[in-house]
């Protein structure tokens, strides 16, 4: 396959012989799909649903829940079908999609832990202020914000990798990952590659800038306050910090995989650190919320349990 125009599947080889553990795989897998979709639904039905609950923190939230559901269906579904499948593959096109979901969706998830960050700043360290600066139609456009300059941004990134052509078609991974698709290029890539390094500065350094300023000035509001400020506020941030670190830490293990080599790593390692981003936080976001933030939790007891 030396042309590129001929080149209109991808195969996955990290898939490995499966065996008589197919079954299993894929039986789990499909557990875990339908419990995120659960528990994410429940979340988004209680939130809007309530009106007490349409309040800036809820409503990212809420918006969390979506991007769970949103990035496990940009994963889950073909993951599930390669499972039973002999020869674990997707189309050229299908590919490129499933690129810019899983990519979107963890733009997403940073962009909107930052302006739960901020919400909790603003909330923390400038009470009397957060009606007038939380404003509903701030909100709006904070979201607003945080969904289209991702797509805007990931819209030219793929484009730049749609017009390589490819000298292979093999991808080392249960996904597709835009990385992936680029080192199977017959030209140079420096320009995909300095671009995916602006893509990670302004897509995930600059939320984490954020959420870190964010953390410093609440810590340093809270150690002047009262203890019972202090304990307040560590419970309505410890969710939120969770939340942050869990994905953080799995993005990490991500780019850790895609950048070098880890080929001294286990398979099973390999595969885990590809994919630990796309499978605890759409899972565990909705039970930390669920547990942590008690309007929530009451509401679920109330009302569905």
């Amino acid at each position: 396959m030396e042309n590129n125009s001929y080149i209109t599947t991808f195969l996955f080889t990290a898939y490995g012989d499966l065996g008589y553990m197919r079954n299993i795989y894929f039986t789990i897998t499909i557990m875990v799909y339908l419990i995120i979709h659960l528990v994410n639904a429940i979340i988004i039905l209680v939130i809007v649903c309530d009106k007490n609950l349409h309040e800036p923190m809820y409503i990212f939230i809420c918006s969390l829940a979506v991007n769970g559901i949103y990035g496990s269906n940009a994963f889950y579904i073909k993951f599930m079908e390669n499972i039973l499948s002999a020869n674990p593959s997707i189309t050229r096109t299908g590919c490129f999609l499933q690129i810019y979901a899983i990519h979107t969706y963890g733009a997403f998830e940073f962009m909107i832990l930052a302006l739960m960050a901020y919400d909790r700043y603003v909330s923390i360290c400038n009470p009397l202020l957060y009606n007038n600066i939380m404003t509903p139609s701030k909100v709006t456009s904070l979201l607003c914000f945080a969904y289209l300059y991702p797509i805007c941004i990931f819209t030219i990134h793929i484009s730049l990798t749609v017009r390589l052509p490819l000298c292979g078609y093999l991808i080392d991974k249960v996904y597709c990952d835009n990385w992936s698709v680029v080192k199977l290029s017959c030209v140079d890539i420096s320009i995909n590659n300095a671009f995916g390094f602006f893509l990670a500065a302004v897509l995930m350094v600059s939320p984490q800038m954020l959420t870190l300023y964010s953390y410093v000035r609440i810590i340093s509001v809270s150690s002047k306050a009262s203890k019972e400020a202090r304990s307040k506020a560590a419970k309505t941030c410890l969710p939120h910090l969770i939340t942050f670190i869990n994905y953080s830490i799995a993005t990490f293990f991500e780019i850790l995989h895609q950048r070098f080599d880890a080929n001294a790593l286990p398979h099973d390692v390999r595969v885990f650190m590809s994919i630990d981003f796309l499978l605890l936080p759409p899972l565990l976001n909705p039970v930390i919320y669920g547990i942590k933030t008690k309007k929530i939790r009451k509401i679920i007891r109330n009302k569905i349990l």
